[in-house]
């Protein structure tokens, strides 16, 4: 037989005593949570940067920092024209690997025919 009504408590309490499931996961690991556990990385990780920070000496004040090999090249315009001309190649590399490249009748036919 069967019915649709709301399960009594007792009814409640036989299903969780035999559930295989309640077996497994009805007992308590660990209490100390993952959320716990990164907060406390967190504050540790910002106490260690502070106390870095106050040992650090002072910057002098009013001058700029110096850049980089790196930012020097970004910003050069022979740096930007080499990072164009590698995400064109990139870019047209996997369009053609998709399927998305030029087609066969726009491409210089090579051969009789």
């Amino acid at each position: 037989s069967s019915r649709m009504d709301v399960l009594t408590p007792a009814e409640i309490e036989h299903l969780v005593k035999n559930s295989a499931l309640c077996r497994i996961y009805n007992q308590t690991v660990d209490a100390h949570s993952a959320y716990e556990m990164l907060m406390e990385r967190m504050a540790a990780s910002k106490a260690e940067a502070d106390e870095a920070a106050a040992n650090a000496p002072a910057k002098p004040a009013g001058g700029r920092a110096e850049k980089s090999t790196l930012d020097t090249i970004l910003t050069s315009s022979v740096g930007r024209q080499v990072g164009r001309t590698a995400a064109s190649m990139i870019t047209r590399t996997l369009l053609g690997v998709l399927g998305f490249g030029a087609s066969r009748s726009s491409r210089k036919k090579s051969g009789w025919f």
